[in-house]
């Protein structure tokens, strides 16, 4: 599921929030500031800003609000970049134990203002085998703490905070450009090579009220100034028409200088897009280092792209949320309940003497009883004993009726197979009258019309039957009927074995 983020940003002149979730804006809102509250990109008065924070925070919907206060939503603020400073420092390979005091270190030497003035945030970035790469911020701490500050007195506990400039690089999906953000009272000239910001320059534009045309002179002077600066130190990679050019805020806004601003270097100039999405009417010049703060979330350094591979969280440790410690609540929670279960034992031994003791007189008594009861089940096993001796004799003789009964049951279910299988084969002209069983086989004995059919009675017998058959008589006895008609008949006895 998309998180929902929530991204602050102070100008000189007005608070700025955006609510998104994953790639959508779902909210924003603007409140002014009065003039002297906020100089510099600096918070002066923290308590009157704080109040100005509250009244934003009050304006998100309440759905969105009950994520912030369960901890489901991240809030993200964003510092103004103004008097800060950006190396790509390159050390021996190190463990990563060793990094942090490392950096602190090569900082102090490259960086021309006292680490006791500046927070250090830095992040590894891919480099040779045998080096290690870092790309190091350094901000003020007075601005930096003023910020945490404010966000602390409107009840605001931010999670990540980054520097405007290095939240604007990452809007940007190419491997090299050249990005300039120009408000009211700013300018940031950032430039990207190798998808690593290298070059970042921030100032303050002076003139009160003076619009971005009356500033254009001084921009254009600043751009050239950095891209020869760049130039100068990396001759392999030198800057020309082919690298974008990317504008942002009110620079946006007065497409006509564009040309302006590049000169002669003459590269292709296009609004600074954004990988958050947002509503047709969202004012997105207004809006866009909050729209690049929000986009840090959505991890687009990991994908197979060319947007920034810096996305640090410059959030100064002091102002990290403090860790759960596991070990502070469960000592004292393992010393309450090491006390109950000691107590709990020794009331269950008290009453388990008790119990004891009165248990005891019973237990005796059913000794006794336990032993009354072997002798009588001594009894009983000597009677079993000798009953079975008894038994033995009658098991035997049962053993043979049931052999015997099964081998009467084989023969019965046999002739009445052989009894069934006779009778089937007889033709309709042949009568059986009687079937006795003797020691050589089946007799049977029977009349019919004609001899011809008895013959062939036998020969069924012996063929689909499976019997040896012998005739053993077939006797002509006419039998004459009170008409005087007289009916041929043949008595018959035929041996089966």
């Amino acid at each position: 599921m998309a998180e929902t983020v929530m991204a602050f940003f102070f100008e000189d002149t007005a608070v700025k929030l955006l609510v998104a979730r994953g790639r959508k804006v779902e909210q924003w809102q603007s409140i002014p500031l009065a003039p002297g509250l906020v100089v510099g990109g600096v918070i002066v008065d923290e308590a009157k800003v704080s109040e100005k924070v509250k009244e934003l925070f009050a304006g998100v919907k309440f759905s969105k609000m009950t994520q912030f206060v369960s901890g489901k939503g991240k809030i993200i603020v964003g510092l103004s970049g103004r008097d800060s400073l950006y190396r790509v420092i390159s050390l021996p390979v190190l463990e990563k134990s060793m990094l942090a005091e490392a950096v602190r270190r090569e900082a102090g030497r490259v960086l021309p203002v006292s680490l006791d003035q500046l927070y250090l945030a830095y992040q590894r970035i891919p480099g040779n085998e045998n080096e290690t790469r870092v790309f190091v911020a350094g901000f003020p701490k007075k601005s930096a703490d003023a910020l945490i500050k404010t966000m602390r007195l409107a009840g605001v506990a931010p999670r990540v905070l980054d520097l405007a400039p290095l939240a604007l690089c990452i809007s940007v999906n190419e491997p090299r450009a050249i990005i300039a953000d120009v408000g009211s009272d700013s300018l940031n000239i950032m430039v990207m090579s190798e998808r690593v910001p290298q070059v970042i320059r921030s100032l303050s534009l002076s003139g009160e009220g003076k619009s971005v045309a009356d500033n254009m002179v001084t921009i254009s002077e600043e751009f050239s100034r950095t891209v020869a600066f760049y130039n100068s130190s990396h001759q392999q990679t030198l800057l020309d028409s082919s690298v974008p050019v990317f504008v942002s805020g009110d620079l946006a806004k007065n497409p006509d200088l564009w040309p302006a601003l590049v000169g002669q270097l003459n590269s292709p100039i296009s609004i600074l897009p954004s990988a958050v999405q947002y509503p047709a009417d969202f004012p997105a010049n207004d809006f866009v280092v909050n729209l690049a703060l929000a986009a840090k979330e959505l991890g687009l350094e990991k994908e197979h792209a060319n947007y920034s591979l810096v996305n640090l969280n410059a959030l100064p440790p002091s102002a990290l949320p403090v860790p759960f410690n596991f070990y502070r609540v469960l000592v004292p929670v393992v010393g309450v309940v090491g006390l109950v279960v000691v107590l709990l034992m020794w009331n269950n031994y008290r009453t388990t003497k008790k119990n004891t003791a009165a248990i005891q007189s019973q237990v005796t008594n059913e000794q006794t009883l336990v032993t009354v009861n072997n002798k009588a089940i001594a009894a009983v096993t000597e009677q079993n004993r000798v009953i079975q001796v008894q038994i033995q004799p009658i098991t035997d003789q049962a053993n043979i009726f049931t052999n015997k009964i099964q081998s009467l049951t084989g023969a019965r279910t046999l002739a009445d197979t052989n009894v069934n299988q006779i009778l089937a084969l007889a033709p309709a002209a042949v009568d059986v009258n009687t079937l006795t069983y003797n020691a050589s086989g089946q007799t049977l004995s029977g009349i019919s019309g004609t001899s011809k059919d008895i013959l062939s009675y036998a020969q069924a017998l012996r063929d689909k039957g499976g019997f040896i058959v012998v005739v053993s008589s077939i006797s002509y006895t006419p039998l004459t009927l009170d008409s005087g008609e007289i009916v041929p008949q043949y008595n018959f006895t035929l041996q089966l074995n």
